[in-house]
């Protein structure tokens, strides 16, 4: 967590009072599901991750087919570094797949693998 607010209190310091900053990661909702990219069915531990935990899927889309490890954020958690950085949460998004794409979705279109988050600095 302090890492965390470090950079981001880093960054927002580099914004003009009117600038944003957007934060693009994967949602918790990413490692509990599968993907059109990513498959996490090897990995059940995922499903009870708190915040700090590390967090495993194997990537469909390359050759090397070693678990990638990543660590798990919880949104409220989220909420709370912006807040210690003095960061505002302006807008989030969770883009979600189409039937019109041309991807074979599995869970994209109900669930967002990835999660945007909008920031501007505090009052």
């Amino acid at each position: 967590m302090d890492n965390r607010i470090n950079i981001l209190t880093g960054l927002r310091k580099l914004l003009k009072s009117t600038g944003r900053l957007v934060c693009l990661d994967s949602s918790p909702e990413l490692y509990i599901n599968e993907c059109a990219s990513f498959t996490t069915k090897d990995f059940p531990e995922n499903k009870s991750a708190c915040t700090g935990d590390i967090v495993r899927c194997i990537m469909h889309d390359v050759d090397d087919k070693r678990p990638v490890e990543d660590i798990f954020w919880s949104i409220n958690d989220y909420h709370k570094l912006f807040t210690s950085a003095g960061l505002k949460l302006e807008a989030t998004y969770k883009p979600l797949g189409y039937d019109n794409e041309p991807f074979e979705w599995k869970s994209e279109k109900k669930v967002a693998p990835w999660i945007i988050f909008v920031l501007r600095p505090a009052d």
